[in-house]
């Protein structure tokens, strides 16, 4: 019986992360001396290092000769995420799937910020209304 509701809890949390509904705040410290979790394309680029960052969009395409790099397009623009193939596990993504990445914001002197997702889930599929206005 305890194993069961250990069971149903655990599933209840990662249900959650999955969820199209669930809240995009980062868990820890929030106060000063913290940067704020990043939640559009758009702020990447003048976010601090390490920033917590929820970006739901979707993979355009890989990167040519830049490893475990992609293209990711929300509302707000276009921005480069690095996920390495263990963060994808089992799951094909295509640019038709609207995902939901975690991680944080990878400052480059060389480069513009990027994001280094540590968590991929798919949420759905990608409509008119979750594309930029150009």
């Amino acid at each position: 019986m305890r194993v069961l509701a250990v069971l149903l809890a655990l599933t209840l949390g990662f249900s959650w992360f999955f969820s199209p509904c669930a809240r995009v705040d980062a868990a820890g410290f929030e106060g000063p001396g913290v940067a704020s979790t990043v939640t559009r394309a758009a702020d990447v680029l003048g976010a601090q290092d390490d920033a917590p960052c929820v970006l739901e969009g979707h993979i355009l395409e890989k990167l040519p000769r830049r490893k475990n790099r992609y293209l990711f397009e929300d509302k707000s623009g276009r921005v480069v995420v690095e996920i390495k193939n263990e963060v994808f596990g089992h799951l094909t993504v295509t640019p038709r799937d609207k995902v939901r990445l975690l991680g944080h914001v990878d400052w480059n002197r060389k480069r513009p910020n990027e994001v280094e997702v540590d968590g991929l889930a798919i949420i759905g599929i990608i409509d008119v209304r979750d594309t930029p206005e150009r």
